[in-house]
Parts: C-alpha cells; sequence; structure tokens
C-alpha cells in the first residue's frame, strides 16, 4: 500500500509587515544618528579655533617679551601687539565653497602688522574669522584673542576668546582656559 502524505514547502521570504518593521526601525535610527553625526561633525571644526587661539596667545606672549626698542636706543616699555581688525572677514561663510564650506586660504588678508608680530596667518582653508584686541603697556596691559565662526550659515554665531594680561608683578598670565559662546554654531 502506498501512503500518500502531503509535504508542505515553506516559503522563503519575508512578509510585508515584517519589513515594514525593519524600515521603521532604520528610519529611527536615522532620525536619532544623523543629527548625532552632524553635531559631530562641527564639534571636530571648532578644534580649528582652539588651536589657532592657542597659536595668537602663543604669538602674543613672544611679541611682548622681545625688547622694543626705537631707532635711537630707546627701549619701550613692554605691549601686546596693536588692536586688529576682523580678519579676513565678518561673517565668513563659504557654504557653497567647494572645500566641505571652508573658506579658502590667504595668508594675504592677514598683511595687518599685529599679525605679522603674532606670527599668525592662515593660508589654509579655515571656517574662523580671527581679531585680537589689546589694550595698555606694561602692568596690567592685556588682550583678547577672538574667533568667531558660521558654521551652519544661519545668523548665530560662534565665539571662542582666550585672555591674556600682565599682572602687578610684570609676569604674563592666560585666561584658565578658552571661552565659549554658541560654539556649534
Amino acid at each position: 500500500m502506498k501512503s500518500t502524505s502531503k509535504t508542505f514547502t515553506r516559503r522563503k521570504g519575508f512578509t510585508l509587515i515584517e519589513l515594514m518593521i525593519v524600515v521603521t526601525i532604520i528610519g529611527i535610527l536615522a532620525a536619532i544618528a544623523i543629527p548625532a553625526f552632524n553635531r559631530s561633525v562641527r564639534r571636530s571644526k571648532t578644534s580649528e579655533a582652539v588651536v589657532n587661539l592657542r597659536r595668537i596667545f602663543d604669538g602674543a606672549v613672544t611679541s611682548y617679551q622681545d625688547e622694543q626698542v626705537t631707532r635711537d636706543g630707546a627701549v619701550l616699555p613692554p605691549k601686546f601687539p596693536l588692536t586688529s581688525p576682523e580678519t579676513p572677514a565678518v561673517n565668513a561663510c563659504c557654504k557653497a565653497s567647494p572645500d566641505n564650506g571652508r573658506c579658502e586660504g590667504n595668508a594675504a588678508a592677514f598683511s595687518h602688522s599685529t599679525w605679522h608680530k603674532l606670527g599668525f596667518s592662515l593660508s589654509d582653508p579655515h571656517f574662523y574669522w580671527y581679531t585680537f584686541e589689546s589694550k595698555g603697556e606694561g602692568a596690567g596691559a592685556h588682550f583678547t584673542a577672538r574667533a568667531n565662526g558660521n558654521l551652519d550659515c544661519d545668523e548665530t554665531f560662534s565665539t571662542f576668546e582666550r585672555l591674556g594680561y600682565v599682572d602687578l608683578m610684570g609676569g604674563l598670565m592666560g585666561g584658565a582656559g578658552i571661552f565659549s559662546n554658541q560654539s556649534l554654531e
């Protein structure tokens, strides 16, 4: 006697509900991951400002410590370089640039005598514009090195500042760190 048994073969694949669940999960993960990734990218761009403010600070200290003498040999009281204009330009938002939103480097933009005394210029592409402000001579002299940026090209700017000053004993001092406001803008 022959046995007739039906064998069921199961089809391989996913049901529509399973596919919809997977697509929904991927969508939720993307909604969380993309903004976090964008913040991380902007945070990495802020390292430019921090590094360059350190360079400006070091240049200001070196400039202050250099003996300044007139042509007739008179020694001038030590002072920081003069206040500089915002360089290279205010709101240097270069969203349309081919270099990932960076503005083209232009060492010639840093032709002001202050930048020469600080030994600072930017010939590489950059995100920020820089300012150096100083006041006073000898004890009590102080300066502010500032970097402003607009990483997402909106109406809000980021600011980074590093302070330096001469105490009453003539010692050069620096701020405890870098002040930042709206750092990811």
